[in-house]
């Protein structure tokens, strides 16, 4: 089970890209899709932040999943990853596959929480995507220059972190 560790920041590079090249034309088609399913009687939309994870899952697997994974690896799904098929599977392509690989950022040093301003040790953490943070709060927009980790083990609420992308050094572990 191998992961093209030298291939991973650029695959990562790569995804982030797209997120922010496509993301108003993703915006614009769920406009169009909200408003043709909220059109249609008994059909609601889904809220964007679904149809996005939807949209960014396809291209995780298909931008850095498949450039660094053999055929016996895989990682963890990206985010929420996808629910299209109703939360039958978080994954668009090869449903039923496990994953054998994390994501782990790095960035040589503490780092601070941009919630808090808090020191805090990345591998209590799991990757969870990339967000923008403006104003205390992330959201999902461009320009995606901040990561959003979520605790990996918590005692009643779950914590989310956010810190900055800049300097983090990429690597994949095996689970």
């Amino acid at each position: 089970m191998s992961i093209n560790q030298e291939l991973l920041p650029l695959a990562i590079k790569n995804f982030r890209s797209i997120l922010n090249s496509g993301f108003s034309s993703v915006l614009a088609s769920y406009e169009s899709y909200a408003k043709e399913a909220d059109s249609r009687d008994r059909d609601f939309a889904v809220c964007f932040d679904d149809y996005f994870h939807d949209w960014a899952q396809s291209n995780w697997e298909l931008i850095v999943e498949r450039t660094v994974c053999s055929n016996e690896s895989s990682l963890v799904i990206y985010g929420c990853g996808s629910d299209y098929e109703a939360a039958a599977h978080s994954r668009v392509f090869f449903h039923s596959i496990a994953p054998t690989h994390e994501i782990t950022c790095n960035k040589g040093q503490l780092v601070t929480d941009l919630f808090t301003s808090e020191g805090i040790d990345l591998l209590k953490y799991d990757f969870e995507g990339f967000v923008s943070f403006r104003d205390g709060i992330y959201d999902l927009s461009p320009p995606f220059d901040h990561i959003l980790f979520t605790e990996k083990e918590f005692e009643g609420c779950e914590r989310h972190v956010v810190i900055s992308l800049n300097g983090v050094i990429w690597s994949a572990v095996e689970i």
